[in-house]
């Protein structure tokens, strides 16, 4: 793939919309292409996180542990875009990701994606905006079960 192809397949990713392709050339450019063999983990839930990964190429399977007999929870597929907020946060995973038909993906490391908001911080904003508005849904998620959860009628012991 050129790099062209992979800006053109990241633009459809929700957290780069937004992003000029132009700055999304400079973040693809400066980022590595990784293959994961089948059955080898891409990365594992609670390991530090500095890194998001664009899905090229293959198939991998989310698990909710670091156990390859854990159960699935979802799967990945070219054009999947994983641990954004390890890439933005710094932070550990909350997941696992096995490749399950050789994965090919971009690593986009935190360091690259600062120096691309230092150069150009209108992409930072773009992208700090759409997890802010990704975070917003979530708490109103969170705010409909409290809420679901405080008018529910109590459990009888009959």
């Amino acid at each position: 793939m050129s790099v062209n192809s992979d800006v053109q397949l990241l633009q459809q990713v929700p957290l780069f919309s937004k992003v000029d392709p132009a700055h999304l050339q400079v973040l693809v450019f400066s980022s590595k292409r990784k293959t994961i063999s089948d059955g080898d983990f891409l990365f594992k839930k609670g390991k530090s996180g500095a890194a998001a990964f664009f899905v090229l190429s293959g198939r991998g399977v989310v698990r909710a542990s670091n156990s390859s007999s854990s159960a699935i929870i979802a799967k990945v597929e070219r054009g999947t875009l994983l641990a954004e907020t390890s890439m933005v946060g710094r932070i550990p995973y909350s997941i696992s990701v096995q490749a399950d038909k050789n994965l090919q993906v971009l690593k986009l490391t935190n360091e690259t994606f600062i120096r691309v908001c230092e150069e150009f911080p209108e992409v930072g904003k773009k992208v700090l905006g759409v997890l802010a508005d990704k975070l917003d849904l979530s708490l109103q998620g969170f705010k409909d079960v409290q809420h679901q959860f405080e008018n529910a009628k109590a459990f009888s012991n009959s």
